[in-house]
């Protein structure tokens, strides 16, 4: 009984030294950097606001206040109303779940393709020659290019064919990423080991490869994050990405820019809130990516 109750309070003990050491390189991640620190906070408050959006909003998002088109900034509305008298910081604030979802979803997807791709693709060489050129060739296109061609093979504007287009545009990055990092794995003394025993392919790739590929596939994935946002907003404003009616960023944008000269902020808040958000994730990965791995961080 004496040994169960020791080997459960060591348990314990083990767990909270684990839990401290993880929240001790949380924060000295978060605090390393002050511009990482302040693009940690963006990013925790565009959560919150996604989270809580429309309690927190001052008004519906698609409410028509026809008589309270196109006003400045004001009391009543703090960033101003649109050519419908729609609430621009309501819609705002309601563009920011759309857009994180769409950014969580299209990392997912390049993440689900460009991981497996990639692995097989260092392995094995006469599989990689093939999946590389492929690759090669879709990375001669200019991202907004190819997304706009793929929207238009896909037909008419969704939230779904957003994701598969704009997936499919920052897929090969990913591959890419991880194809390079397997080339250089799979002739590391470890893996030559495992071969030596007899350790079965599929085993190697999933005990060997995979679980050293997290901290470039993470990296890659917060860059993906950031710049997929920004092709989906370049793609609402082209008129070609998700419906009108849903609140976002790019949409807000594009029907702004008629009324550019008059009504400068319907098009300058959105404006702001993309950029601040691109600009944060790309701080964030900055960071992951020096800490993440010792060959590139930054003597400062």
């Amino acid at each position: 009984m004496n040994r169960k109750r020791k080997h459960v309070k060591a348990k314990c003990s083990d767990e909270r030294t684990r839990v401290a050491a993880i929240s001790a390189g949380l924060w000295k991640f978060a605090t390393k950097k002050r511009t990482t620190g302040v693009a940690l906070i963006i990013l925790l408050l565009l959560l919150v606001i996604a989270a809580i959006g429309p309690w927190i909003s001052p008004y519906d998002a698609d409410e028509l206040r026809v008589t309270d088109r196109l006003q400045g900034p004001n009391r009543t509305h703090l960033l101003g109303t649109d050519h419908f008298g729609r609430d621009v910081l309501s819609r705002a604030l309601s563009g920011t779940r759309i857009t994180l979802l769409l950014g969580v979803s299209i990392s997912a997807f390049a993440l689900c393709v460009g991981l497996p791709l990639g692995m097989l693709a260092g392995f094995f060489d006469r599989f990689g020659l093939i999946v590389m050129r492929v690759v090669d060739a879709l990375m001669a296109f200019p991202a907004i290019i190819l997304a706009l061609a793929l929207m238009a093979i896909f037909g008419k504007p969704g939230i779904a064919n957003v994701i598969l287009a704009v997936g499919l545009v920052w897929a090969p990055r990913m591959v890419r990423v991880v194809y390079s990092a397997t080339l250089t794995l799979r002739e590391s003394m470890f893996v030559e080991a495992a071969r030596a025993l007899g350790v079965s392919t599929f085993r190697i790739l999933l005990r060997h490869i995979a679980i050293n590929l997290i901290s470039p596939v993470i990296v890659q994935a917060t860059f993906t994050f950031a710049f997929s946002i920004m092709e989906v907003a370049a793609l609402n404003f082209l008129g070609v990405g998700i419906p009108p009616h849903v609140a976002s960023w790019g949409g807000m944008m594009n029907e702004g820019r008629t009324y550019i000269i008059r009504a400068p902020w319907i098009i300058l808040f959105p404006g702001l809130f993309l950029a601040t958000a691109v600009l944060s994730f790309n701080l964030v990965g900055d960071a992951l990516r020096d800490r993440l791995d010792p060959k590139l961080r930054r003597v400062v």
